[in-house]
């Protein structure tokens, strides 16, 4: 039999969480309108793009709000929808209250009543998913010395119902943790994806690069006039830049890709419409000349 615990939540983290958002957004759409005119590929991913900002922003208030903590016959779940983040009860060491503070953001969000990833906090390394950041919060040590912090209504209640549960199974070993992480094979999956999709960009660059005249423009202003000219040979300047994300997806996939599916998911979309804004740039400029 499972009961949940509602996070401990401030109706004003809605209220700033909401405002902060269009606040943010604005710059992004206003940009987009300004250039709207340009061509209708480079309009649609650059909007594809913009749109993330939003959804993503209204997404982490409304995460907030539904923020809950689940204990299953044989498992602890955060529920961060539309994730499920699963701990079986035989990876958790011990369970108590902490007063601590999350000090500095590693990797993750932060955003008004909600904190989630990994954080540097007065105790050291911990994976947060709460809403709050310092006070007293639910500490569960892992087996394989990792520190998970969350932040129940309840947390007295918690601990006590979260103990009895967990006196019930033994320890599990550290390798058991590692099976029960994503697999090696789907993280190596994600990381290919996004190394194919910047080989198509780099390929294409390639193909178009010999018709190319010498002297190209490299730059438009507002209305989508060429404003700057150069060499050629300056767009793989362009791929250099472009070469830094697929790297970039590569470290944070590896490194924190295995604790989530859905994270490492989030990961590759971001950087394959990334890479395919930096493919359109260079077919926009090939198209214009």
């Amino acid at each position: 039999m499972s009961r949940t615990f509602k996070a401990s939540y401030s109706k004003n983290a809605t209220v700033w969480g909401l405002v902060l958002s269009i606040v943010i957004s604005a710059p992004f759409f206003t940009i987009l309108a300004l250039g709207r005119y340009g061509p209708l590929l480079f309009n649609a991913v650059m909007a594809s793009i913009f749109a993330i900002v939003p959804v993503l922003l209204i997404y982490m208030t409304w995460s907030g709000r539904r923020l809950s903590y689940e204990l299953q016959d044989d498992e602890f779940r955060v529920n961060f929808s539309p994730m499920k983040f699963r701990i079986p009860y035989s990876f958790i060491r011990d369970v108590k209250i902490s007063n601590l503070t999350l000090i500095l953001r590693l990797f993750g969000g932060s955003w008004p009543g909600l904190h989630w990833g990994l954080f540097k906090a007065d105790i050291g390394r911990v994976y947060a998913y709460s809403t709050k950041r310092s006070g007293d919060h639910v500490l569960l040590n892992l087996v394989d010395g990792r520190k998970l912090v969350i932040s129940p209504e309840k947390p007295e209640n918690f601990v006590e119902e979260i103990n009895t549960k967990k006196h019930l199974f033994g320890n599990a070993s550290a390798s058991d943790i590692r099976l029960f992480e994503t697999s090696r094979k789907t993280v190596y999956i994600q990381i290919f994806a996004v190394v194919a999709a910047y080989l198509v960009f780099l390929g294409y660059l390639f193909t178009i690069y010999p018709s190319l005249p010498e002297v190209i423009p490299v730059h438009f202003d507002i209305n989508w006039n060429p404003n700057r000219w150069a060499h050629k040979s300056e767009l793989f300047i362009i791929a250099g830049i472009a070469a830094m994300f697929p790297i970039i997806n590569t470290v944070l996939t590896l490194k924190f890709g295995k604790y989530g599916k859905n994270l490492m998911i989030f990961l590759g979309a971001i950087f394959l419409l990334v890479i395919a804004l930096f493919l359109v740039i260079i077919n926009t400029i090939h198209i214009m000349i």
